[in-house]
C-alpha cells in the first residue's frame, strides 16, 4: 500500500519521469530527421505537451508542499521548474517575435 504522506510527490515524480521520456523523444527525432516536415511536428507537440505537464507536475508538487522532502520530490522539482520556464520562455519569444 502506497504511504498516504507522500501521494502527490509520487503522482509528481511520475508526471516528471513522462515529460523526460517527451524529451527524450524530441530528441530523437532531431536525430533520425526522416522528413523535415514531420520531424518539426514529432520535435515540437512532445515540447508543448512537456510544458503543459509541467504546469501541471508543478501544481501537483504544491499541493503536496507539506509532504517530507526526499529525492522524489527534488528531482520532480527540478524537471517542473525547468519546463515551466521553456514554456514560459517559448511564449513570450513567440509574442514578442510576432510584434
Amino acid at each position: 500500500m502506497m504511504d498516504a504522506n507522500t501521494y502527490y510527490t509520487d503522482q509528481s515524480y511520475k508526471v516528471s519521469k513522462l515529460i523526460l521520456f517527451l524529451l527524450t523523444f524530441s530528441a530523437l527525432t532531431i536525430v533520425i530527421n526522416i522528413q523535415p516536415e514531420i520531424s518539426r511536428y514529432l520535435f515540437g507537440l512532445p515540447i508543448i505537451v512537456s510544458g503543459l505537464l509541467g504546469i501541471f507536475g508543478a501544481y501537483v508538487l504544491y499541493k503536496g508542499r507539506n509532504e517530507p522532502t526526499n529525492e522524489k520530490k527534488l528531482v520532480a522539482l527540478v524537471v517542473h521548474s525547468a519546463m515551466v520556464i521553456l514554456i514560459l520562455t517559448i511564449l513570450v519569444s513567440n509574442t514578442l517575435y510576432k510584434l
